[in-house]
């Protein structure tokens, strides 16, 4: 039974409470019905409150002006990007398969972030990250990123460097100067190269105070903008300079691709076009030099013959393999870097690795560690099974393993750096997916050697499940005989042992166990456990290496043994231990520094303390309720993490920092306490929206309303109205009558109601008029010729109204790029189709956010009719009240998710072709 003109409520329970907790995914299936006229005009319905701001730390990205502008004491995501662990040291291995070269060496340039800009600093809840972890093939990583709308200066997240430096590999930077065609200026490489009063290169100086700063390890330089040739001289000018005050520890690294004239020409090969971007007499202007994709094997035979002359090893140089499209089945592979006797002409260098996620698996974690173990191990999953019918053949093959087990202490929790879950000693501390790389531990150097005794059919690979510290653990699986072991030798190693040393190995599911080291003579110590522990259903075994004294360890691996039949061993964790005493300090200097509010149910809360000079290996940190329930919300190395998603709680919360060791071991007597307190709650925001704002008779109408999370209810006031039928935050209706008609909608919280009117927002015309609403943009004598600008002519403002979805406008140089339409004359618009990059087959994070549609009759005057933030849709749908205008701007505020390209496939703009309607 319908009803007219009365008042029309829905209550809104927990359920829409607990769904509304991600508004932007409750914005996304509003919008994909309805679409919308409006947003809130500051930051958005999730900005409701007074926020200090207003995103919760990202990775930094920056132009050079920018980067000049940049301090640690005036950045405040600065302190998130921090990187506390120090380069470990490693050693090489020895030689698994007959092919491995000692000398040669690996460089990844990974775009180990999908985006530029708006990378969280410190993780977030995707588990379908690039956890990295095949480390030992690698000898240096670049932190590929830049572009011309996000930034081109950009530092790995401190995440990252963590993982890399645990593991012992050095992470750098990228400086990316993009091509013209891509929005490459000019401007920007005589900004970088220019020098103060005192002939300083002071932009020099702000890349190695943000390396210092952050904690890793150089830079690689990009320059693909042509320039004149005495810009080329002043940055090859800089780059002595950065040399020159760099630290030892650091490097910088020099793409092939720009050349002393200034001009860009790839070489594919060090000759004497380019060497003066690598060494010049005695001065060394790169550490290591990235040969370009377009090398010839007769190439890098003149490229190794030029770095001996430049009296320079020929492994600093790294021949380029693009891997961005097709990955380990591209037409290039290490292979044909091989001289005649089949030993490397230079390094390697490997673009886009990171297809084994992107490309390679489309983001799904199954599949990405499937293409990992091929790309650097091999197909056979074993480092010494080298298939040389394969086209890949395993990165394994040509360079020899290294390791950072150096030293004891040694712990691992096989964490990978991401997950489903997180444990602490075999119990579920937080549910939930989670990417945090952080916490990577290091991870073994050989993926697998494995050795199963007859009969024995184990194979390895990590798993998300029965994990006993973090989110994952080493997982065994097979058939197994009674009595028979399976030895997997997990680690090299380069540890003198005194013989005072002990182990401790936490295993799931297996019969018995046995540690297997190796000695400086590669001779087996099997040693038997001399304790036996049960944890939460974990078996923890200790050793004693007293039989190893005096000895070199090599090699660390386990005879594991199971039961007739199918087998799970899960290996959990390895401690290997000196006595060495850990000194653990007070967390002194807690704070709170800020929070950013999410919605009014919702807020992030950003913590920093003071940074420790012990042996603190990380932070634990707790939340506790008013009522005393408490549990685990995050966990760091560094000293400044943001507690994410905190939801509305009565009373103050507190947050307990708690210090570790290297061991695991918490010292909650050395904890330091904060409180805080959500902002008081305020009555509720929306805004509401409608498919059509312009029918016939009898037509249906849907209104929907966007509302704060606290929302208790929602009313609708239509005078004239017949109701179709009703949600909780939606309403469909119908009007019987021609004529104007108001909407009022009303919505209530604990702290009360606001209410939201829109007088004579529908108009309901009769059929007998004859109105027909099209996409007035297809009409004679419409044009898009002005606007803030186009990469290309093949990307100006035409492309976006005519009616090709192939084709698009883009501007990737402006911050505020925008666009105008002229109708030819005025027009009766009521809405507009906003068709975004992912139409055209791009990525869904270049979707327009934040964008206002404006109407004119003079180009003078200009009345806002739309104010639409944070969209994420591929088409947006903006339906307005009737207005007359012969002029429309779109203009942009946010181009993209995080960065400022405007790519438009298309704008409708909806209507009737006459006045007066």
């Amino acid at each position: 039974m319908s009803k007219k003109g009365f008042i029309l409520a829905a209550a809104v329970g927990m359920a829409s409470v607990t769904l509304l907790c991600s508004s932007h995914l409750d914005y996304q299936v509003a919008q994909a019905a309805i679409g919308t006229e409006t947003a809130f005009k500051s930051q958005g319905i999730n900005d409701l409150g007074t926020n200090d701001f207003e995103k919760n730390p990202e990775a930094t990205a920056l132009f050079p002006e920018g980067l000049l502008k940049w301090s640690p004491q005036t950045d405040p995501d600065a302190s998130y990007n921090v990187s506390n662990v120090k380069l470990a040291k490693r050693a090489q291995g020895q030689k698994v398969n007959d092919y491995q070269n000692p000398d040669a060496k690996v460089l990844s340039i990974a775009i180990t972030n999908r985006h530029t800009a708006g990378t969280p600093s410190q993780g977030d809840s995707n588990k379908a990250v690039y956890n990295f972890t095949n480390w030992q093939y690698v000898d240096t990583l670049v932190a590929w990123a830049g572009s011309s709308g996000e930034g081109i200066i950009v530092p790995p997240s401190g995440d990252l460097t963590d993982a890399a430096h645990r593991n012992g590999v050095p992470v750098v930077g990228t400086v990316f100067f993009p091509p013209s065609v891509y929005g490459g200026k000019t401007e920007w490489v005589k900004q970088f190269v220019q020098k103060d009063k005192n002939g300083k290169f002071i932009v020099a100086d702000k890349l190695l105070e943000m390396a210092d700063y952050y904690g890793f390890d150089g830079w690689f330089i990009n320059e693909e903008t042509d320039v004149d040739e005495q810009t080329a001289h002043d940055l090859r000018d800089m780059m002595v300079y950065l040399n020159e005050h760099k630290k030892s520890s650091q490097q910088i690294i020099w793409y092939d691709a720009m050349l002393p004239s200034g001009d860009v020409t790839w070489q594919g090969a060090l000759n004497d076009e380019n060497s003066s971007f690598f060494q010049q007499g005695d001065k060394s202007i790169a550490d290591k030099m990235f040969i370009d994709f377009r090398w010839t094997k007769d190439k890098l035979s003149s490229s190794n013959k030029e770095a001996f002359k430049l009296g320079r090893n020929p492994y600093d140089l790294f021949a380029g393999i693009d891997l961005q499209a097709n990955g380990i089945n591209s037409s290039r592979n290490p292979e044909m870097l091989l001289d005649e006797s089949g030993k490397l002409k230079t390094s390697i260098g490997l673009y886009c690795p990171d297809w084994t996620l992107r490309d390679g698996a489309n983001y799904d974690v199954d599949k990405y560690w499937e293409n990992e173990q091929k790309m650097w191990t091999n197909a056979n999953n074993d480092p010494r099974k080298v298939d040389t019918s394969q086209n890949w053949q395993g990165i394994s093959k040509y360079v020899v393993e290294k390791t950072p087990v150096t030293q004891f202490p040694f712990v691992t929790n096989f964490n990978v750096g991401n997950g489903d879950n997180y444990y602490k000693n075999g119990q579920l501390m937080t549910s939930g997916a989670y990417n945090n790389r952080s916490i990577q531990d290091i991870l073994p150097t050989y993926r697998w050697i494995l050795d199963n005794a007859k009969g024995n059919k184990l194979s390895a690979k990590f798993s998300y499940k029965n994990v006993f510290n973090g989110g994952s653990s080493v997982e065994l699986s097979g058939d197994m005989k009674n009595n028979a072991a399976s030895y997997i030798k997990l680690y090299a190693s380069d540890v003198k042992a005194t013989g005072s040393e002990s182990a401790k190995i936490v295993v799931k599911g297996e019969k018995n166990l046995e540690l297997v080291l190796t000695d400086e003579n590669d001779k087996k110590v099997t040693l038997d456990a001399n304790k036996y522990d049960n944890i939460n259903g974990w078996h923890e075994y200790g050793f004693s290496l007293s039989k190893l004294a005096g000895k070199t360890i090599k090699s660390i691996g386990l005879n594991v043994y199971g039961s007739t039949g199918e087998n799970q061993i899960n290996i959990g964790s390895m401690t290997f231990s000196n006595g060495q005493f850990q000194r653990i300090n007070n967390v002194t200097g807690l704070k709170v520094q800020g929070k950013t509010v999410t919605d009014d149910m919702t807020e992030n809360v950003r913590l920093q303390w003071d940074k420790a000079n012990d042996d603190t290996a990380g932070y634990n940190i707790y939340q506790r309720k008013s009522n005393g329930h408490t549990t685990l919300a995050g966990t760091t190395s560094n000293n400044a993490f943001t507690i994410t998603n905190e939801k509305r709680s009565e009373g103050v919360i507190e947050y307990i920092v708690t210090p570790k060791d290297i061991f695991n071991n918490e010292y909650s007597h050395k904890s330091a306490t904060t409180s805080y307190t959500f902002n008081v709650l305020e009555k509720p925001e929306a805004i509401f929206s409608s498919t059509s704002t312009f029918v016939k008779a009898g037509e249906e109408v849907t209104l929907a309303a966007k509302v704060s999370p606290s929302t208790q209810s929602v009313e609708w006031e239509i005078p004239g109205a017949e109701v179709v039928s009703q949600t909780e935050k939606g309403i469909t209706v119908k009007f019987a009558k021609a004529g104007q008609y108001s909407v009022n909608c009303k919505v209530t919280n604990a702290a009360g109601t606001t209410e939201v009117r829109k007088a004579d927002y529908i108009t309901v015309y009769d059929e007998s008029a004859g109105y027909s609403v099209q996409d007035l943009t297809k009409l004679d004598g419409v044009s898009a010729t002005e606007g803030s600008g186009f990469t290309n002519e093949n990307e100006d403002f035409s492309h976006a109204i005519d009616g090709d979805l192939t084709t698009k406008w883009c501007d990737n140089s402006h911050e505020n790029p925008f666009m105008i339409v002229d109708l030819g004359n005025t027009k009766t618009i009521t809405g507009f189709e906003l068709y975004n990059a992912a139409t055209g087959g791009e990525d869904s994070a270049w979707n327009t956010k934040d964008y206002d549609i404006l109407v004119s009759n003079d180009k003078q005057n200009w009345t806002t009719v739309v104010e639409h933030r944070n969209n994420t849709l591929d088409i947006s749908k903006d339906a307005i009240s009737k207005t007359e205008a012969r002029y429309v701007k779109l203009f942009i505020h946010k181009a993209e998710q995080s960065g400022n390209t405007a790519r438009i496939y298309g704008f409708k703009i909806m209507g009737v072709d006459q006045t007066g309607v």
